[in-house]
């Protein structure tokens, strides 16, 4: 029985999320023709295709959807083989990677600003960071670490809850003409709508505003907290937002929470371990590194909550 090499794996794996063999190519630094031979050789090895062309498209057939899972994990493994061999012969391992998928507003707004006391405490670690909107990553992307947004179960993979539970009705002071506002106020003002699931006014008007729920084709709608959040400090309306992604902007006073609540949410940004990921130390102690994280903004988020507390005392 004839097992498909590491190269041929790779080849496969990358046409398959690509979808093409010429931009599999450029990425592996291989010709089209020696990419398309590798994977003609793994078709020959199993017996059947595994890709199938439509006019101009390529798409993985049946038996390609179902072997991609398993070449993934088995590539997975071969490479932590290598690695803990290697650290057990003694030899020097090569530097170590961490591929992560998070969203657009995640990596920028929490994680690459605290990306420097990562660096500081793991300067081998290679991070590998691909913005990614919930929901819409192509099933053949295959992370090490992926942060997610939703309730905390998907299937196949391990979530760990980071942080989002608590969200509000932020706005510009300046489209206010001060901090505080009325809900009665409020309702005049142009309302800001997010494309994806949860922090959403229904859920939020429930618990702060019952019987105030904005029409989803009213006002302006963004795809993602990326957009959404500068729009809402350029003053173009209110939105709801989990805390942690503004709370820079609320302690500096490029926004405010008018009403002064905070809402629990049923949903959370989550570290999602995807089952027959990469599991060694470098994956490990960058886990490790945010969670010490997530714990410190969530005490800010606390102190933040308590000192509105103190002022309406």
């Amino acid at each position: 029985m004839n097992i498909p090499s590491i190269p041929v794996l790779r080849a496969f794996i990358e046409v398959a999320r690509c979808n093409s063999f010429t931009r599999a190519a450029d990425t592996l630094c291989l010709t089209q023709s020696a990419v398309s031979k590798q994977v003609q050789t793994l078709e020959e090895q199993l017996g059947c295709r595994l890709f199938v062309r439509s006019g101009k498209t390529l798409a993985l057939t049946p038996a390609g959807h179902a072997y991609l899972a398993h070449a993934n994990d088995a590539l997975a493994m071969l490479q932590e083989g290598r690695a803990i061999a290697q650290e057990v012969a003694g030899e020097k391992a090569p530097a170590s990677a961490v591929e992560i998928s998070a969203s657009p507003a995640f990596a920028s707004y929490w994680l690459i600003p605290r990306l420097p006391g990562f660096r500081e405490r793991a300067p081998g670690t290679r991070l590998i960071v691909r913005p990614r909107l919930p929901d819409f990553s192509p099933v053949t992307e295959r992370f090490d670490l992926e942060v997610r947004v939703g309730a905390g179960r998907w299937p196949d993979a391990r979530a760990i809850r980071l942080l989002g539970r608590e969200m509000a009705l932020v706005a510009s002071p300046e489209l206010l003409g001060d901090t505080r506002a009325t809900l009665r106020q409020l309702q005049g003002l142009p309302v800001l709508h997010r494309a994806q699931r949860g922090y959403d006014w229904r859920e939020w008007s429930a618990s702060a505003a019952p019987g105030w729920n904005p029409r989803a084709g009213a006002g302006l709608l963004f795809e993602g907290f990326s957009v959404l959040i500068p729009a809402v400090v350029a003053g173009l309306g209110v939105a709801i937002c989990p805390l942690f992604l503004v709370l820079d902007q609320l302690e500096a006073g490029r926004l405010v929470r008018p009403l002064g609540e905070c809402v629990r949410t049923r949903y959370a940004y989550h570290a999602v371990l995807p089952t027959g990921a990469s599991h060694g130390a470098a994956r490990d102690r960058f886990l490790d590194w945010m969670l010490v994280e997530s714990e410190t903004t969530q005490m800010r988020i606390q102190k933040h909550l308590d000192s509105w507390h103190s002022m309406e005392e």
